[in-house]
């Protein structure tokens, strides 16, 4: 009995431990990445005040995840999908991609990349 007592506390409870904790970082990283995501949809409705809902499509992360590039589209709407940069600090959106702060975080290469 003393045996399989001194089993679970070496071996099992340290695995049980790693596991609870990596689920819990990783679960965490999904969530946060989720509601970023939903948070980039509602600046771009807010900034184009849209009528229906905002479509974000092939989103990469650029400046060490201050920054996110990627294509959007308003559904419901003829248009089809447009580029765009979000300043994840300053929780700003640019959608010319002529601008200087485009050009410098989602240039024509990273964008290529991306599509």
């Amino acid at each position: 009995m003393k045996s399989r007592r001194s089993f679970v506390l070496i071996f099992i409870s340290p695995i049980i431990v790693c596991v609870l904790l990596g689920a819990a970082i990783f679960g965490g990283q999904a969530y946060s990445e989720q509601q970023e995501d939903k948070e980039i949809r509602q600046t771009i409705s807010e900034s184009l005040k849209a009528a229906g809902t905002v479509e974000v499509a092939k989103l990469q992360r650029v400046q060490h995840g201050y920054g996110v590039c990627g294509i959007y589209r308003v559904a419901n709407s003829g248009d089809g999908y447009s580029s765009f940069y979000y300043d994840a600090v300053n929780r700003k959106v640019v959608f010319d991609v002529d601008s200087q702060v485009f050009e410098s975080n989602c240039g024509l290469a990273s964008l290529c990349d991306a599509l």
